[in-house]
């Protein structure tokens, strides 16, 4: 009876470890290349301006924020509502 109960836990901790694994597979290397985002919410470049200080360019949705960050808090430096760099120019 034991024993039973053993290798049905056992095969359900093997069952949903497999799951697991393949979300975690799938997240990571099937989602970038189809072009499907995690998160709503994506951090296009950081430049770091000094000690706990930098700039970061965020699209949320379609618009694109330049935010200021510092260790005490974040501020709006402006708001785009297309791409600031035309990359067909590049």
């Amino acid at each position: 009876m034991l024993m039973s109960i053993v290798k049905m836990v056992g095969s359900l901790l093997v069952v949903l470890g497999g799951i697991a694994l393949t979300a975690y597979l799938a997240k990571r290397f099937v989602y970038p290349r189809l072009g499907l985002k995690s998160s709503p919410i994506q951090v296009l470049a950081t430049t770091h301006l000094g000690q706990k200080k930098q700039i970061s360019l965020i699209e949320v949705g379609g618009a694109y924020l330049l935010v200021g960050v510092t260790s005490q808090q974040i501020t709006l430096l402006t708001q785009m509502e297309k791409f600031p760099i035309d990359c067909e120019a590049v």
